[in-house]
């Protein structure tokens, strides 16, 4: 099975969504994502 792609702006969007509400695991659950992946998204997206 092969990793699945995100575009940027995907990830853009679920990074705005989480940091707006504060909670990866309801973004995650409404994208159908691991919660730890928004989570890592939204930690590199803060570091730049």
């Amino acid at each position: 099975m092969t990793r699945k792609k995100y575009t940027n702006d995907f990830k853009q969007q679920v990074i705005q969504e989480a940091l707006e509400t504060g909670n990866n695991a309801v973004v995650a659950r409404r994208y159908d994502l691991n919660s730890n992946m928004v989570g890592r998204w939204v930690r590199e997206h803060k570091k730049r």
